[in-house]
């Protein structure tokens, strides 16, 4: 009786398999015939038994199913333009697939490996778009978390067998760019939460990636490491930022800033007039000692040799535009070098209150050298505004602040010169300026 027992135990046994394997077969035919609701219907059953649920066959079957449901899902969606059948509101039909492919992936490397790889590229497809539409959705900043676990599905799939799945994949690059952009936005949303411990790994990573790699990643890496009090790694990414960026505006703001909290100005004038020496024709380096002496000018409290580091400023921008004469930032900041030397000149005017032949001599003789100075700054302000206003439509940012900058120092120079025609045209440009 013990072995009659135990025979009809495992009898049992192996007619409940038996029984679980016949539904994914019946799946995979019903997926063949396109009756995606009765493949579900199989796999679905198949899936809730314990000895079916991690056969490779099961969850390849199980992610073919869903993936094929998800694809007809967003065929309906595009062609009607708006969402999908409630048939199977709440299921994740995209995770619930990359799960069991995922999980197959991990059990049974080769199992279909051609066929599992191009869904998993799919599925990952998905998560991407999905994490940017969540991350996108900028009236509700608590959706980066949500953003952010759907866009690590992403780098998972990615990293598949120790990151060695894909690499004869045929869309391999392209699947690489995507999950360098998905470690981005990964990236992006921890700082933008301001979790910079979090946050520093995470852009060192697309940093050290030529695919992600660009100018702002330094600045938000460079910030996250001056909020972390980390100023050695601050210092050295500000180094290895000016070498990859050389005319990037805020890197270099934030070299000149960490070297004047230190107090080192004069050794970075010293190193730039070095560089100068070994690339006389190199405007970016004129550029950058001329904005350096300029801030060391109008420092606070103001230095007693200020004077002399303006002249020195002047012939570096001087130099700077010679070499690149069409350079908007080159014309626009010497311009208003000269246009904030015009303006100090006004105030000492303004604080002439008196009426005495020595106050009104003072006076007149400010009067020329602001009339003078603004004389100075006009050419390089009006070269600025026409470049700018020649590419109006794509200015954004720095350039379209340094844009409204111009039009507004070009207003008030015209009205001092009594030009008010050419006063009214700025006044006008300017409201213009969104």
């Amino acid at each position: 009786m013990k072995k009659a027992v135990i025979i009809f135990s495992l009898l049992g046994i192996s007619m409940t398999g038996m029984a679980q394997d016949k539904y994914v077969t019946s799946a995979n035919m019903a997926l063949n015939s396109n009756n995606l609701d009765e493949a579900k219907e199989n796999i679905d059953k198949a899936m809730a038994s314990p000895e079916t649920n991690e056969k490779p066959k099961a969850l390849f079957v199980k992610g073919e199913v869903y993936m094929a449901l998800l694809v007809e899902r967003l065929k309906y969606e595009n062609s009607q333009g708006k969402q999908g059948s409630d048939r199977y509101k709440g299921t994740n039909l995209n995770n619930e697939g990359m799960q069991a492919l995922m999980k197959l992936a991990e059990l049974k490397p080769d199992y279909e490996k051609d066929n599992v790889n191009g869904i998993l590229f799919l599925g990952a497809n998905c998560y991407y778009n999905d994490a940017v539409k969540v991350y996108n959705d900028t009236k509700n900043e608590k959706r980066y978390s949500e953003s952010a676990d759907l866009i690590k599905n992403v780098i998972k799939v990615h990293d598949l067998n120790g990151g060695k799945r894909f690499e004869k994949f045929p869309k391999v690059k392209a699947f690489d760019t995507m999950t360098a952009n998905a470690s981005l936005i990964l990236a992006n949303s921890a700082y933008t939460q301001h979790k910079y411990e979090e946050a520093i790994p995470l852009l060192v990573k697309v940093k050290n990636n030529d695919i992600t790699k660009s100018p702002s990643v330094y600045e938000c890496l460079i910030d996250a490491y001056n909020q972390t009090k980390n100023t050695t790694e601050a210092a050295a990414t500000i180094a290895e930022g000016r070498k990859a960026y050389p005319n990037d505006v805020t890197i270099r703001n934030s070299e000149l800033n960490s070297y004047i909290k230190s107090g080192k100005m004069d050794d970075l004038a010293k190193k730039l007039e070095e560089a100068a020496v070994s690339e006389p024709n190199n405007a970016d380096i004129h550029f950058n000692i001329a904005t350096t002496y300029s801030s060391m000018a109008n420092g606070t409290p103001k230095p007693s040799n200020a004077a002399e580091l303006s002249t020195k400023a002047e012939d570096a921008f001087t130099k700077a535009v010679k070499i690149a004469p069409e350079n908007l930032s080159y014309n626009y900041n010497f311009g208003a070098f000269y246009f904030n030397q015009a303006k100090e000149i006004n105030d000492q005017m303004r604080a002439i209150t008196g009426v005495t032949e020595a106050d009104n001599k003072k006076y007149d003789a400010l009067k020329v050298k602001l009339d003078a100075t603004f004389n100075k700054a006009l050419p390089y302000l009006e070269k600025s505004y026409s470049i700018s206003s020649a590419n109006e439509s794509a200015l954004k940012g720095e350039d379209m602040a340094s844009y409204k900058a111009t039009v507004m120092a070009l207003k008030d120079i015209y009205a001092f010169q009594n030009k008010m025609d050419k006063s009214k045209e700025m006044t006008t440009k300017l409201s213009t300026l969104k």
